[in-house]
């Protein structure tokens, strides 16, 4: 069976069911306003922040190393760590028990799945989004506009307070990492201290820098002295002055005693030599270890100020406010549609149904 459609056909078609058309539009619009009516009023408070950078609670270098700057906001990865915090469960569970959202929401917490519905109703109405200028948009949504103020600004506080949580959780670990290696630093100075201590008296070394300079000095003075008393022995010998034989005798006991004296002298000087090379490298060694130790120290005091110290992890632009218009539902616009639709609906079941008088079902069967 073929039919022809044309314009005035259809004319003809909603001239006939315009009444029904427009009764079933009207009463269903009117129907949806009331509806609408009835539905509560949200209302949206936000708050806007940036990430702040991790070298805000860093404490400057020491030691003489190298100036870093200092950067104020946060990079990317900052910016990611403070989204993941915004949604982890510490903060969700925070935010239930502060406001006692099961009441609020009206959900029995003894439910089973108690804790997946009011997880899902507040990630409905809680949000975070990130600006076109880098920031972070926290909003929440709720009926009672005071109580959405609040939980945005409460929510930023606890993403703060958690960021900061995770830095002071690292330099914890570093200070931790600096105290043993200063527990083994100065247990190592200990044993070095002893082993100097060894050494020198192994070697009879009293001072390393100037200890090897007396020896030469009097070595070389006792040299002298003996050279001298040779010349006088030996003018003595062949001298016919009365008493020459006792001024020979006198020097060469000066000679003996002064050369038992150079073998003593050259004796602790050799001795001086075997160990004056161990000594000044474990004097350098203990030297190096306890700079390093003091410098240490210092950093440990540094990083122990920054943990007791609070600082921001984030940056605030703009605290909730309360606000004062809603944000949904949006009657008019809803309303709007909901007519429309219910006309374009009702204008296509007028045409099926005047189309479906028109089939001939008799010829249809044959």
């Amino acid at each position: 069976m073929n039919q022809e459609y044309s314009l005035i056909e259809i004319l003809k078609t909603l001239s006939k069911w315009i009444k029904p058309i427009a009764y079933a539009t009207i009463g269903i619009t009117i129907l949806s306003a009331i509806i609408l009516l009835m539905l509560p009023n949200y209302y949206k408070a936000s708050t806007v922040f940036y990430a702040g950078h991790p070298d805000l609670a860093q404490p400057a270098p020491v030691g003489g190393g190298p100036t870093n700057t200092t950067y104020i906001y946060g990079t990317d990865n900052d910016l990611d760590r403070l989204f993941a915090i915004s949604t982890s469960s510490e903060l969700y569970n925070t935010l239930i028990e502060k406001y006692d959202l099961y009441n609020h929401y009206d959900i029995d917490p003894d439910n089973k799945k108690a804790k997946a519905k009011i997880r899902l109703r507040l990630s409905k109405l809680y949000q975070t989004l990130k600006t076109e200028y880098g920031a972070i948009n926290l909003t929440v949504e709720d009926k009672d506009p005071v109580l959405a103020r609040d939980m945005a600004n409460d929510a930023r506080e606890i993403i703060n307070s958690l960021s900061q949580k995770m830095v002071k959780a690292s330099q914890s670990k570093t200070i931790g990492s600096f105290e043993q290696n200063l527990k083994e630093k100065q247990a190592k100075s200990i044993i070095l201290n002893d082993s100097l201590s060894r050494v020198k008296g192994r070697y009879d070394i009293y001072s390393s820098q100037s200890q090897g300079e007396v020896y030469a000095e009097l070595i070389t003075t006792t040299n002298t002295s003996m050279e001298a008393l040779k010349s006088e022995i030996e003018m003595y010998r062949n001298s016919r002055l009365k008493g020459a034989a006792d001024s020979v005798r006198i020097k060469r006991i000066k000679y003996t005693s002064n050369e038992k004296k150079l073998a003593s002298l050259e004796k602790k000087a050799n001795l001086y030599n075997s160990g004056v090379s161990i000594v000044d490298k474990l004097t350098q060694e203990l030297s190096r270890l306890n700079d390093q130790i003091s410098l240490d120290k210092e950093r440990k005091r540094q990083l122990e100020a920054s943990y007791n110290t609070p600082y921001s992890a984030l940056l605030l632009v703009e605290a909730a406010e309360t606000p004062i218009d809603k944000s949904r539902p949006k009657r008019t616009i809803l309303l709007a549609m909901i007519g429309l639709m219910t006309l374009v609906l009702c204008i296509l079941v007028a045409f099926l149904l005047e189309n479906y008088r028109k089939i001939n079902w008799s010829e249809i069967k044959d």
